[in-house]
């Protein structure tokens, strides 16, 4: 597998992981108890970080063999 493979397959799992995040959201903005919205708060939070994550990790995958490689280490990934 490529690397820019590997991107597509990263970008494809964050939108899976986005469509969650928005179904948990909906889901806790229905939710009466607090114990609910805090427990989905929990999840929402774990799922952003995922999301991050996954959107760096393909950004750098995609910017692999770019001239000067490391300078996209740290670079926002959108």
């Amino acid at each position: 597998m490529q690397m820019r493979e590997m991107a597509k397959e990263y970008r494809a799992n964050t939108a899976i992981l986005e469509l969650r995040l928005k179904q948990l959201q909906v889901a806790r903005r229905r939710a009466e108890h607090s114990e609910v919205k805090y427990r989905l708060k929990q999840r929402i939070n774990c799922l952003q970080a995922m999301i991050n994550e996954n959107r760096k990790t393909a950004f750098v995958l995609e910017h692999y063999y770019d001239r000067g490689g490391e300078q996209h280490e740290n670079r926002k990934a959108v």
